[in-house]
């Protein structure tokens, strides 16, 4: 029978202990995050004087990984009975998602997009659904706002983090 020292016996331990650490900090920090966030916006189009405030909601979970490449996945719900699903990960400052719509020979087409910012704070998207339901060219939905003058600096600030 070989004897281990008592020197290596308190190493093998401590070596035990860290990499059960790395372990469990590893299934911490990669563990699912749920979030909601009910965000007063505004509908608007660029070309024309309509507003019309509206509320986002987003409901998700948001999965973090050593990567950097965060995803989040879940359902945005506008003018309480337009809803997406969404899974998307992060692209440096934001979550940006096309709305994919299938034609009936099966191609797939894209009814709009939805761009999220890193902190699910702030919502901004165009869709096809949108414009048809208020007869709008080119609409847009962003949040949080409560009138078309708020959305001009935090959008910019949000899709190019400036």
């Amino acid at each position: 029978m070989i004897m281990i020292s008592h020197k290596k016996k308190r190493i093998y331990l401590w070596i035990s202990a860290a990499v059960i650490s790395c372990i469990v900090a590893t299934l911490y920090y990669h563990r699912d995050l749920p979030f909601h966030h009910n965000i007063e916006a505004v509908i608007y189009s660029p070309d024309t004087t309509f507003e019309k405030k509206t509320r986002v909601i987003l409901d998700g979970e948001k999965y973090k990984r050593l990567s950097g490449k965060h995803r989040i996945t879940g359902e945005i719900k506008v003018d309480q009975d337009l809803t997406y699903h969404f899974t998307v990960d992060l692209d440096e400052n934001q979550y940006e998602y096309a709305i994919p719509y299938y034609s009936e020979d099966g191609s797939r087409l894209t009814l709009g997009f939805i761009h999220i910012s890193k902190d699910l704070d702030q919502v901004w998207m165009k869709s096809s659904e949108v414009n048809i339901r208020y007869q709008l060219h080119d609409g847009y939905i962003y949040g949080p706002a409560s009138s078309t003058e708020d959305v001009g600096d935090s959008l910019t600030k949000m899709l190019y983090g400036k």
